[in-house]
């Protein structure tokens, strides 16, 4: 269906877009590798900081946590087309280490929060951060490569960044009992582990900085065009082409799915495995591992699902993945035992729905988003992703356990 141009590099089955060079390229491998992991790395340490240096009362944390979630989702959604449109106008790759720089200054300040007042002002930094980078790289995804590979490259990014999560998850989420264990107190250990990710964060910015390409004078937008109209084009241009109009509801039901399986599935399993009669801990290590292998069928047919997106059209390619998605939810909500032995194939099929929306979602929004205009419309994808998360927190927290 499509022809690749020979002017531009290849490595293996990608087509890297003309002007980009297979070192450009590898460097959006390694953000991807980085970019997700460093985002996720918060929710994960917090737990620490609120418990053994703000000695917050377990009852207040989980209010805390959600109000510190959704401002920092706020920020994003309030930032993002206008980032796109920055980027535009002077490049992604100076935006996107002022993003790593943001986290890494976010990680920094973080741990010396005395009290919740300080904690919010010192997440808007991180936020920033989160704003910018996840961006970026949603953007360097789409402008690296050529349409004929576009399905490709989308999953071999998004393997990446499911091993990035994996990483901080296994080693990085350990680092506060690392620090204790060489004799630090509970302070110094989470100080000392924020500060560890925000020396990788300024790693990833040195990465950036010296492997992205320059600024090419075709992508700035007319001289004299201000960001505000720069994004309000990127509105027009949604109205105009269908096409993008589906791409945002492809990110709102993948990034809601994510986040069902995300927040929501582990919950429902300690559930069910509490009314069968088993402890918090063993259904708890069950719902673990059944999220691993969602993930990791995600992981693994991400780039099955490329090749498939590349062979089909657009729109066909997301029809299928939505299929799919819709096949294992269907499943899901059919399952009354979800220890029994046959559950473990419906989390494949979870798994492989979940990232094929995102793949094929990508991929549709990469070939309809013009080049001159890009970087607002891929800020008003990334708000659809924050606006669907929310909105599937919302509406399953107001649902009871057995609905759900």
């Amino acid at each position: 269906m499509f022809i690749p141009d020979s002017s531009g590099k290849r490595i293996g089955p990608f087509w890297i877009t003309p002007g980009w060079s297979r070192g450009n390229a590898a460097t959006v491998w390694a953000a991807s590798f980085m970019t997700i992991g460093l985002a996720a790395f918060m929710s994960f340490v917090q737990p620490y900081l609120l418990n053994e240096v703000l000695h917050l009362p377990q009852e207040e944390q989980g209010r805390l946590t959600g109000n510190l979630a959704a401002l920092q989702e706020l920020i994003v959604i309030g930032l993002a087309s206008f980032v796109g449109a920055w980027s535009d106008r002077v490049g992604r790759r100076r935006v996107y280490y002022i993003g790593f720089l943001a986290i890494a200054a976010g990680y920094i300040i973080y741990p010396f929060a005395t009290n919740i007042t300080e904690l919010i002002l010192y997440r808007c930094m991180f936020a920033i951060g989160i704003a910018i980078a996840p961006l970026m790289l949603s953007a360097c995804v789409v402008d690296a490569i050529q349409e004929v590979s576009r399905g490709r490259w989308i999953g071999s990014n998004n393997l990446l960044q499911g091993l990035g999560v994996l990483v901080m998850s296994l080693l990085l989420s350990k680092t506060p009992a690392w620090y204790e264990s060489m004799g630090a107190g509970t302070t110094q250990a989470a100080r000392y582990a924020y500060w560890t990710v925000a020396a990788i964060a300024l790693v990833a910015a040195a990465v950036v900085a010296t492997g992205l390409p320059r600024m090419t004078k075709s992508r700035r937008p007319a001289a004299g065009v201000s960001l505000g109209r720069q994004v309000i084009a990127a509105i027009g241009e949604a109205r105009r082409n269908p096409r993008l109009t589906i791409a945002y509801g492809a990110a709102f039901i993948g990034r809601g799915d994510f986040t069902v399986i995300g927040v929501f599935f582990s919950l429902w399993i300690v559930q069910v495995g509490k009314e069968l009669g088993m402890s918090s801990g063993a259904a708890l290590g069950r719902a673990g591992m059944l999220f691993g292998i969602v993930q990791g069928a995600a992981m693994l047919w991400a780039f099955f699902m490329g090749m498939i997106t590349d062979r089909l059209q657009r729109i066909t390619a997301l029809c299928v993945a939505l299929a799919l998605a819709g096949a294992g939810y269907l499943l899901m909500g059919e399952v009354e035992d979800p220890f029994g032995r046959n559950f473990i194939f419906i989390a494949i099929l979870l798994g492989m729905g979940e990232v094929s929306v995102i793949v094929t979602g990508g991929a549709l929004l990469g070939q309809e988003a013009p080049l001159e205009n890009r970087g607002p419309i891929i800020g008003f994808y990334n708000a659809a992703n924050i606006l669907a998360a929310m909105t599937a927190s919302f509406s399953l927290s107001c649902e009871s356990p057995e609905r759900s």
